[in-house]
């Protein structure tokens, strides 16, 4: 049986989320994240698998999917959208798993709430922290909205979702998705999220659990080159999905579901 979604409103607007309970009311939740244009619906590979020891939360988040109608977005407001579904669901303790900008939404509620967050794990994310970018990498950063915007509507659907999905079904479930938003407010959510992108210029300083997943064939931008340089400088391990571009969770989920199991079996459920 479906699961029906629910909304928590803002003066903001409304978002929508998706709640699987465990059986057990102690099991540890793990909250998805989606990445830019896509929507909750890039987890359904996940649900199922985690869900045999977990509550499983996923959202859309603000500008996209059930989420769309939505005024001010930030990394913060999205955060506090966060909170507060965790707070009616009364959630006290959440695992984080965040891809691409799902991972700023992350790292920004980590920072607002750090003793409620009891792993992170980052798939194709790249951090907070002005000392990983340089000044013209940040001003190239702040001209993707541009290129998006230059490119025809059925055009920029098909190439954001070859770069998310490599696979037959990695590519036609990010289609499926993609799909659902006009080119106009693709270009919006990326005029949003792009310019919101450096408003914190602290990296995250995580007291939990991290890790970090790249796809193998993750070409999009600099995602992998970034998460790359995070784990190096900050010692967090990061695992490498074969066969996967940017959203490795779907692309690979075989290996992606396996990977994050052990770790958080390790790291979590010990």
């Amino acid at each position: 049986m479906a699961v029906v979604g629910k909304l928590i409103s803002s003066p903001r607007g409304a978002t929508y989320y998706w709640v699987e309970r465990h059986a057990d009311a102690d099991a540890p939740c793990i909250v998805f994240t989606h990445g830019i244009a896509v929507n909750h619906h890039a987890f359904d590979k996940q649900v199922p698998y985690f869900g045999r020891d977990y509550t499983v939360l996923t959202w859309d988040i603000p500008l996209h999917g059930r989420s769309r109608a939505y005024q001010d977005f930030s990394y913060a407001h999205a955060a506090e959208e966060l909170e507060a579904i965790l707070q009616r669901e009364r959630l006290s303790r959440v695992i984080l798993v965040g891809v691409g900008i799902g991972g700023y939404v992350c790292q920004e509620y980590t920072a607002q709430h750090p003793e409620k967050v009891q792993a992170f794990i980052g798939v194709g994310v790249m951090p907070f922290g002005d000392q990983y970018y340089s000044a013209a990498e940040m001003r190239q950063m702040r001209r993707v909205p541009m290129s998006v915007k230059r490119l025809p509507e059925h055009l920029l659907h098909t190439s954001l979702a070859r770069a998310r999905g490599q696979s037959s079904y990695g590519y036609h479930n990010a289609l499926a998705m993609i799909e659902q938003m006009p080119k106009r407010e693709i270009v919006q959510v990326f005029r949003d999220t792009f310019e919101d992108r450096f408003t914190r210029r602290e990296a995250i300083d995580f007291t939990c659990p991290v890790l970090l997943i790249v796809g193998a064939l993750d070409y999009e931008g600099k995602f992998a080159e970034y998460c790359r340089k995070w784990s190096e400088q900050s010692g967090y391990p990061m695992h490498v999905i074969s066969a996967a571009a940017h959203n490795a969770n779907a692309d690979n989920f075989d290996e992606f579901n396996d990977v994050v199991g052990k770790f958080l079996r390790r790291k979590v459920l010990r």
